[in-house]
């Protein structure tokens, strides 16, 4: 007899089981189109131990100093990485792919992205600058990113 294996994509921000060639993940929004289809949390794990080692070209220091360690080409900033750290009336005014950080040759950028890819709602401000619907925008070391128009949800972008 036959195994069927159903090939599905774990999504290594939440652990939550996707459909293979899922691009996002359904729970929280994770960019998923780089991840590699997995039939086991043991693959997921020894995947995330790999990732762990990798040395972080840069970082978005949060409030109260939890940092999102930039990784991942294209990487999202999302409402999930602020969940427990903000009230429910704010975390919900972040969208769930909130700024997409991409990087070329070096360089950092930030885009106000949203969910289909044209803005979030509440748009991003970088310096007290509004990039909502203005492209790309060239980050340098000691940025201040805020999501929402939620001071509490304000980065500070670090290279190492």
């Amino acid at each position: 007899m036959e195994e069927i294996i159903d090939i599905s994509v774990i999504c290594p921000a939440c652990q939550g089981l996707n459909g293979a060639g899922s691009f996002f993940c359904y729970s929280c929004g994770h960019y998923l189109a780089h991840e590699k289809e997995c039939t086991s949390s043991e693959t997921v794990l020894e995947e995330a131990a790999e990732a762990a080692d990798q040395v972080a070209a840069a970082r978005m220091i949060m409030q109260g100093g939890e940092e999102i360690i930039l990784t991942d080409n294209p990487q999202f900033i999302q409402r999930s990485n602020f969940e427990g750290k903000l009230p429910q009336d704010a975390l919900m005014s972040i969208s769930r792919q909130h700024m997409l950080i991409t990087r070329e040759n070096g360089t950092y950028f930030v885009q106000d992205h949203g969910r289909d890819g044209t803005g979030s709602t509440n748009h991003t401000r970088v310096n007290n600058i509004d990039i909502h619907h203005k492209g790309r925008l060239a980050l340098r070391d000691g940025d201040s990113i805020e999501l929402a128009r939620q001071p509490g949800a304000t980065l500070i972008f670090r290279l190492s």
